[in-house]
């Protein structure tokens, strides 16, 4: 008697286990991002249970990589080589097992459905279907992740909305690549309402200091994640996040011509994670640092 094959959520940590029981060097888990989760394995050669996911998954090989891989998809059998920063896509709820050959580096980003219609749900009136791809090369999917991978490792300095941004990103990157009917490439985003553009800077400006998300400011909207961030970069020319980091830069600049109060005081009432953190960010910004701008 055959048994269904497990439907696993890869959210959670122990479900994800069961796939890849080697525990990961880098994981999301702990960030609060909405919609998608990052984990970065050196895992040894394994065989999957037969398994299907609640999530989209793409497996993004490390780039000095070279293994053999099979694969069991859909019903279909691949073996092939793989590595060399190479990706797979595995849409959600296909039932599949994979093996390979060697210890190798490889990423595994999670993009829950519900992300991945928002992306284009102003767009069409139906959900997302991605086509299964294996080990293609994908170089903006690849900056994607090492820019997840490297906010993890850094310690996730930048909040919630800078990761998020980047699970948007990989979203509409799959929509418009990699799905069966594409959204159409006529469309370009309208800017917010003035009203709307008011009411979600005057939010950001009133807090600064929060661990902002995407989902936050577009409910001042009553629009999709993905369809205001859209419209807010047509408006203002710069994604949220940028514009975020903008306003906390300005108002260091603001506090700096306070002598009295410390720099280190400074980057925690503007948001920033520490006084290290607003030095780099100020640098990139000015370049100078807040102590030079300071003595001025």
């Amino acid at each position: 008697m055959n048994h269904a094959p497990d439907t696993l959520d890869l959210t959670n940590q122990q479900e994800a286990a069961r796939v890849l029981p080697q525990s990961p060097l880098v994981a999301s888990y702990h960030t609060g991002w909405k919609g998608l989760t990052f984990t970065h394995y050196c895992h040894p050669p394994h065989k999957t249970v037969e398994h299907c996911l609640l999530q989209h998954s793409l497996v993004i090989t490390d780039s000095k990589s070279c293994f053999k891989a099979e694969r069991h998809l859909d019903g279909k059998f691949s073996r092939y080589v793989h590595g060399n920063g190479r990706v797979d896509i595995i849409p959600a709820f296909l039932n599949h097992w994979t093996n390979w050959d060697q210890e190798v580096e490889f990423s595994v980003i999670a993009i829950c459905p519900t992300l991945l219609n928002q992306t284009t749900q102003e767009l069409m009136q139906r959900e997302i279907e991605l086509i299964p791809q294996l080990s293609i090369d994908d170089p903006v999917i690849q900056q994607l992740a090492l820019a997840l991978k490297t906010e993890i490792q850094t310690g996730c300095m930048s909040g919630r909305l800078y990761g998020e941004s980047l699970g948007t990103a990989l979203a509409a990157r799959l929509a418009w690549n990699y799905a069966v009917n594409k959204p159409s490439l006529e469309f370009k985003a309208n800017g917010l309402p003035q009203s709307q553009l008011e009411r979600v800077i005057d939010y950001m400006k009133a807090n600064l200091t929060q661990d902002l998300s995407i989902l936050d400011l577009a409910t001042l909207t009553g629009m999709s994640e993905s369809h205001f961030s859209r419209g807010f970069k047509q408006s203002v020319g710069i994604a949220p996040y940028q514009y975020l980091i903008r306003e906390r830069v300005e108002r260091a600049k603001q506090l700096l011509k306070q002598q009295a109060v410390s720099i280190s005081d400074i980057a925690l009432d503007c948001g920033f994670a520490n006084q290290t953190h607003l030095t780099k960010v100020f640098r990139q910004m000015t370049g100078m640092t807040p102590k030079a701008y300071q003595k001025r």
